[in-house]
Parts: C-alpha cells; sequence; structure tokens
C-alpha cells in the first residue's frame, strides 16, 4: 500500500539511479565538467524530487500528470546524456546499455503512474 511518495517504486528506482550516476560521473574527464557532468547531474537528481512534489500535489489530477510529465523529460534527458556518454567512451557500452534500459523503464512506469493514479492513492 502506498501510503508516501517514499513508497512508489518510481521514486525509489529515481534515488538509485541518481546515486549510481553520481559515482559514474566522477570519472569523466575534467573538461566536461561544466558540460556533460552538470546536465546529468542536474537531471538524475531532479526526477525523484519532482515524484514527491507531484505526489504532494496529488488532489489535482492535472497538476499530478503535469509533474509525472516534468519527471518522465528528466528521465529522457538522461537517455541522451547516457547516450553521448557511450559515444564519447566516457561509459562502457555495457553499463551504458544497462542505464539506458533503467531509465527507459522508469519512463515507462512514470507515464503508467500518470495515467493510473487513481491506483496509488
Amino acid at each position: 500500500m502506498i501510503k508516501s511518495f517514499q513508497d512508489l517504486e518510481v521514486y525509489k528506482e529515481a534515488l538509485n539511479l541518481a546515486t549510481e550516476i553520481n559515482e559514474l560521473i566522477k570519472k569523466h574527464p575534467n573538461d566536461e565538467k561544466y558540460l556533460l557532468v552538470d546536465q546529468m547531474k542536474r537531471a538524475s537528481r531532479a526526477i525523484a524530487p519532482i515524484i514527491a512534489e507531484g505526489y504532494a500535489k496529488r488532489g489535482s489530477i492535472k497538476t499530478l500528470q503535469k509533474y509525472m510529465n516534468d519527471a518522465v523529460g528528466e528521465s529522457n534527458e538522461m537517455l541522451s546524456h547516457l547516450e553521448l556518454s557511450i559515444r564519447f567512451k566516457y561509459l562502457t557500452s555495457e553499463k551504458g546499455k544497462e542505464l539506458v534500459e533503467r531509465y527507459g523503464i522508469l519512463g515507462k512506469k512514470m507515464t503508467n503512474l500518470k495515467n493510473n493514479w487513481q491506483n496509488f492513492k
């Protein structure tokens, strides 16, 4: 049963991914610090708080959907950053593909949550 945003699977996975990304970007070259690294840090860390805020405002379905759309947008942004990290060889293909898959699944689950919110109240 969902008693708070902290019980949501998407919230937990967003935190797990943000933590993992935080460790991985430490291995990116210094010349990417203000480009790709900052963008990845910002996007990966934004998802869980957006979910939490959307949950708090779930009384309005339109507001909830806006927040979930924003969270999906951040997840999609991470897909692009991960693809670049793979192409630039900052991440191994194997690790990069794993993260791409996890962010893809997260986006789908957030979309499902947005479309079926009444099941989670």
